[in-house]
């Protein structure tokens, strides 16, 4: 029987930034979805089965409340928007972690953490 493997979508206004971030969960075992227009949410999540939304620091402070709600709504999974700098506020939706991430890397634990630990689910 085939394991279906967790897909994390990345939304960032920086297209190769999002493809390296891409790659990072890639190579963990993550089928990985990149968009790099906030407006694509809704179909992204209607064509692939989103187990994590990862909202990049490019997107402005109103592009993430859109793409939090929209992810929501569509996609019904958590939502890691990760910050360049540590988070300004506190967050009331229990759907939505903030996290401080310098490197592409950084956000790994904490996709791996919300997804079970593992890639492969």
């Amino acid at each position: 029987m085939a394991v279906d493997k967790k897909t994390v979508l990345v939304v960032s206004r920086h297209p190769e930034l999002a493809d390296v971030r891409k790659h990072v969960l890639e190579q963990a075992g993550f089928e990985a979805v990149s968009i790099s227009e906030p407006e694509r949410i809704e179909e992204a999540c209607r064509n692939h089965k989103i187990s994590l939304v990862l909202v990049g620091y490019s997107l402005t402070s109103a592009e993430k409340r859109r793409v939090a709600a929209e992810a929501i709504r569509f996609c019904k999974c958590p939502i890691i928007d990760l910050w360049d700098s540590e988070p300004p506020r506190v967050r009331i939706d229990h759907r939505i972690f903030d996290h401080y991430s310098l490197t592409p890397e950084d956000f790994l634990q904490t996709v791996q953490s919300l997804l079970g630990g593992t890639a492969a689910k």
